[in-house]
């Protein structure tokens, strides 16, 4: 076994038992809660068992596998929110997701629907499972990464390698948990600061505020418009003040943090401080394409289909 296959073995061993460790205390929490709550009735979920987590098993591939198989070589334990979670009230959830703003190609992102098996090569694949990882562990202890501040910074300086999807996952995930959060773009942001300078009815500090105000900021493909230094102006005051006030801050980049096209030395340095930031690597493949290419099959297949259904109706049959 090479070096780097027995570091990441030992990662996701790691990582595997951190996740172990969450859902048992949570487990313990809610038996602890039913002692000191013997005469309430509650409905508790067979799956999760009240937790609002449950387990699940994966391949290098990303396919499920059954529990009976999880401590073959190759299978990783993940923890996912369970199905019960969705008794979050409707007009709550929403409201939540149209201020979160997740684009559309991305509205259904979560984490039981992330595929590995769209990358070709095995060090692509996990990559991506680990990415994948971190993400779910995030998710699952976002009370501890909220009131500590800390953020994720997703890399990968291909294009098309699935940060921005993984990104929207985690906004997904933590509204339907009922958490708040806030999804844009860097180039949005930037775009409705200039947009505020032409319009006298718009208060370019109030949309800055508005980036800095939100427990959870979610800034993507960070670093795709830069060279002026009003953008490192404004993309400082934004980070600084979440800095200060200990809020997280993931953000999604093509460049590593060192890369960054920025001149303002100040930004680099809030993303370094390792104890705010994760840094997660991404694949270096593009999987745009194959995604493209579902579409279009699709699309095929609906017009081979209205053919066929046309020549019946030609035929009389």
């Amino acid at each position: 076994m090479s070096r780097e296959r027995e570091v990441q073995s030992m990662h996701n061993s790691s990582m595997a038992s951190l996740i172990h460790s969450a859902v048992q205390t949570m487990e313990q929490q809610h038996e602890e809660w039913k002692k000191e709550h013997p005469d309430e009735q509650e409905e508790v979920c067979p799956i999760c068992k009240g937790t609002g987590l449950k387990r699940i098993y994966r391949d290098y591939y990303g396919h499920e596998r059954s529990w009976l198989h999880r401590n073959d070589p190759g299978t990783y334990e993940y923890i996912e929110p369970c199905i019960c979670v969705k008794n979050i009230p409707s007009q709550k959830l929403i409201n939540d997701k149209s201020f979160a703003n997740v684009p559309g190609l991305y509205k259904d992102a979560r984490l039981d629907n992330f595929r590995i098996d769209i990358y070709n090569k095995l060090g692509d694949k996990e990559t991506a499972t680990s990415a994948i990882q971190h993400v779910g562990f995030y998710i699952t202890h976002y009370d501890e990464m909220l009131s500590n501040g800390i953020g994720m910074y997703i890399w990968s300086s291909q294009k098309g390698s699935g940060k921005s999807r993984l990104a929207s996952t985690i906004s997904n995930e933590l509204t339907l948990k009922g958490y708040r959060n806030k999804f844009a773009s860097a180039s949005t942001i930037l775009s409705e600061i200039q947009a505020a300078w032409n319009d006298k009815s718009q208060d370019e500090y109030k949309i800055i505020k508005n980036y800095i105000k939100p427990n959870l900021l979610i800034i993507d493909d960070f670093g795709a418009r830069s060279g002026q230094a009003w953008m490192d102006e404004k993309f400082f005051m934004i980070l600084d003040k979440r800095y200060q006030d200990n809020k997280p801050t993931i953000i999604t980049s093509n460049y590593s943090i060192e890369k960054l096209p920025f001149n303002d030395q100040r930004i680099l340095d809030r993303l370094q401080d390792i104890d705010r930031f994760v840094v997660v690597d991404m694949p270096k493949e593009s999987v745009r394409d194959k995604a493209k290419n579902g579409n279009q099959s699709l699309y095929y297949q609906m017009v081979q289909a209205e053919r066929e259904r046309r020549e019946k109706e030609k035929n009389g049959t």
